[in-house]
């Protein structure tokens, strides 16, 4: 049975000691296209010991049983062993559930690397259990192969100084993933809380910080992930309260 919910990646420490998982996902990212019935996803050991996975896919919903949840995908194999410096390759099959024609779509496949059992005495009992979380975007055969030159031109971006957060309005059928975002107003460089914004949506990012904004704003900056995970940077400038994309690169 898969773990419904696993909200930290601690099972069990009585011991206090320094760890990391040994199992990753290459990329840090999937693009689905619709035109694919699946696509490979590589998975490496690369840690000393021997490593028990499972893997599953949800709809982000992290409250929900993932047992009777609705994906569109099927992975196999679902759960696997690796031998240390191995790795194990994994299937990602549409199961031709419907999905919009006019926008991508966003799910997450989970790698939950499960400890071994532990023989030793219970005083130094130490249970440790990382899951890795990426995002699947299925793209459907109507849009454009790839988003790497990212379309931020057609964003539509708004200051609310009152407010203390950033409205950014996304006119297209793709998600776009913020990686940072800063205001600049006069010599103040203020960071804002930006992360992913969904197709033909709007959404509200705060300020990070608590402290006054003190003049006019005189643009910004922001990076954005491309298909690769690769960062993309784009400049603003400002008129007022409303920002424009002044270059990207």
């Amino acid at each position: 049975m898969l773990y419904k919910t696993l909200t930290a990646a601690i099972i069990t420490m009585t011991l206090s000691t320094s760890t990391m998982a040994a199992m990753t996902i290459a990329g840090t990212r999937v693009i689905f296209p619709g035109n694919d019935k699946e696509v490979t996803v590589r998975t490496t050991n690369k840690g000393d010991n021997p490593a028990l996975v499972q893997v599953w896919v949800d709809d982000g919903n992290l409250s929900a049983d993932v047992n009777t949840m609705k994906v569109p995908f099927i992975i196999t194999p679902p759960m696997y062993r690796v031998e240390p410096g191995k790795g194990q390759s994994l299937r990602l099959i549409y199961n031709n559930m419907a999905l919009p024609k006019d926008r991508e779509s966003v799910f997450w496949l989970n790698m939950l690397e499960i400890p071994p059992v532990y023989k030793g005495p219970a005083k130094d009992r130490l249970e440790l259990a990382f899951r890795t979380r990426i995002k699947i975007f299925y793209r459907p055969k109507s849009l454009d192969k790839s988003t790497n030159n990212l379309g931020a031109k057609d964003l539509k971006w708004t200051v609310s100084r009152e407010g203390r957060k950033v409205m950014v309005k996304n006119p297209t059928p793709y998600y776009y993933s913020f990686d940072n975002m800063t205001l600049f107003s006069g010599t103040q460089k203020i960071s804002v809380n930006a992360e992913m914004i969904a197709p033909f949506s709007s959404s509200e990012f705060s300020f990070a910080k608590k402290s006054s904004v003190t003049g006019s704003f005189s643009g910004g900056e922001f990076s954005l992930l491309n298909d690769y995970g690769a960062a993309v940077v784009g400049k603003l400038k400002a008129t007022g309260n409303e920002l424009t994309l002044e270059n990207l690169k």
